[in-house]
């Protein structure tokens, strides 16, 4: 009997998929919970090129799965990612590189674009490939290469499983490898006896790997289990989805300022770090989500989360002043923001002037958030006249472009100063952030179908992610 399985916890979509034998329509299996999701296996140190996968929030393999980073152009930074086609049903929002998602200590891709096997089918659940294309990779990321044809594959062989997931004593978010001999071989499937260890929930387009160091290959995807988890695992073998990869990791996307912005958003890209400093914020990570979900107008998301439009222009900015100037320079989005981040509302001297001689203080201010509200409500708050990079700001104006901005409240800090008291600092959000965090919470009261789940972390607004 095949089972696929998710897990579900409040704000999220981390789940996980694992679903059965190719050979019929299987009949769904109704669980209270599951066990864990790599059986009785470690922390996984060894593998750095397996990544977590955050997906679509309508995802039927939940919001979470596991991939390889199989291979990678570090001219282009673009990498290419072997996972399941069921993971990709709904779309892939982030890729993330760590041992630990829940530290907050990893590198963050943004996702270009994903194909699944067309051969794939819900029905028989044969051919669970899939490829997802990310930017910002570069000489250092890890790569595990597909196998080649033959294989070298046997019944009794020694193979290593990797994924992310439970382990059954409450939710995991460490990478985790166990050791398991091959029970099955079959020209399309990897099968192995799983009591006592083996892959489960969160493990879906985890691969199997032969060999170690230098001469590691994947071998097979994590597709299903059957009859439980501790009792069939099975995973797609690669050489079955050879002429799939082979096309698919021959594709080069099409420069463009979707691409580029993508590239520069991920990994050690020129505006990364911005996104990554937002990821690890609750709020500022509630506004991108609104932003990115489409919704909403910005005006709204604006008001559930105001000191998180600063970072968010500031990134944006970095995308269309500094990345990507070239490629996005007709792009709508770019006209809102300014050269160094926030949009000025001054004349075009006092404008042109900060921009070229406060470039830094203007980003600083962006990036703080408040900041940037002081410069959107016009100094309104109490808090504006102690807040560092506003002080900084007005500084370099008053120092810099002493005529230019000659009478403007940029240097001066609003007309008249509010009194200290009248205002400890912006105001807090209209209704409460709904941003989620990446260390999940507790889990609900067993359900028969449950799904782990990070909410959605939208960045459509960054990279445009579509399927071809």
């Amino acid at each position: 009997m095949a089972t696929r399985l998710t897990r579900l916890l409040p704000l999220a979509v981390l789940g996980w998929a694992c679903s059965t034998a190719p050979s019929s329509p299987p009949e769904a299996e109704t669980v209270e919970r599951s066990e864990a999701a790599i059986v009785n296996g470690v922390r996984d140190t060894a593998h750095p090129a397996v990544v977590a996968l955050l997906l679509g929030k309508d995802s039927s393999a939940g919001g979470a799965c596991t991939g390889t980073i199989v291979k990678r152009d570090a001219a282009r930074r673009i990498g290419w990612v072997a996972t399941a086609a069921h993971c990709v049903d709904a779309g892939v929002a982030l890729v993330l590189q760590t041992e630990d998602y829940g530290a907050g200590d990893f590198i963050q891709y943004s996702v270009i674009d994903y194909e699944a096997d067309p051969r794939y089918s819900r029905a028989d659940l044969g051919h669970d490939f899939a490829i997802v294309r990310i930017g910002g990779v570069d000489a250092s990321t890890p790569v595990i290469p597909l196998t080649g044809d033959p294989d070298d594959l046997v019944e009794g062989m020694q193979v290593t499983s990797v994924g992310f997931g439970s382990t059954g004593s409450g939710v995991n978010t460490t990478r985790r490898s166990v050791k398991k001999p091959l029970d099955r071989v079959t020209p399309e499937l990897l099968g192995y006896d799983q009591r006592g260890s083996g892959v489960c929930f969160g493990d879906s387009g985890g691969p199997v790997i032969a060999g170690s160091g230098a001469s590691a290959r994947v071998v097979g995807i994590h597709s299903f289990v059957a009859g439980g988890c501790d009792v069939e695992g099975y995973s797609a073998r690669v050489t079955s989805g050879l002429d799939f990869y082979a096309q698919e990791l021959e594709k080069v996307p099409e420069p463009s300022c979707a691409v580029c912005e993508t590239v520069a958003t991920g990994g050690t890209g020129t505006c990364a770090e911005l996104t990554t400093s937002c990821l690890n914020d609750d709020e500022c990570r509630g506004y991108y989500e609104c932003i990115g979900d489409g919704k909403k107008d910005p005006a709204e998301c604006f008001s559930e989360f105001p000191i998180s439009e600063g970072p968010f222009t500031a990134a944006k900015s970095c995308v269309c002043t500094q990345a990507c100037a070239d490629e996005c320079v007709a792009e709508p989005s770019c006209a809102a923001v300014g050269k160094c981040g926030y949009k000025l509302d001054e004349d075009d001297a006092c404008t042109s002037c900060v921009e070229s001689a406060c470039c830094e203080e203007m980003r600083d201010c962006t990036v703080d958030g408040r900041c940037a509200l002081c410069l959107k409500r016009k100094d309104s708050f109490g808090s504006c006249k102690r807040n560092t990079a506003r002080l900084a700001l007005a500084a370099c104006a008053s120092d810099r472009c002493a005529s230019e901005c000659a009478g403007s409240t940029l240097q001066t800090i609003g007309e008249t100063a509010p009194p200290e008291d009248a205002d400890a600092g912006p105001p807090a959000p209209a209704e409460p952030a709904s941003g989620c965090s990446l260390a999940p919470s507790a889990p609900d009261a067993p359900v028969a179908w449950r799904s782990l789940a990070i909410s959605g972390l939208a960045l459509a607004a960054f990279a445009r992610r579509r399927r071809r």
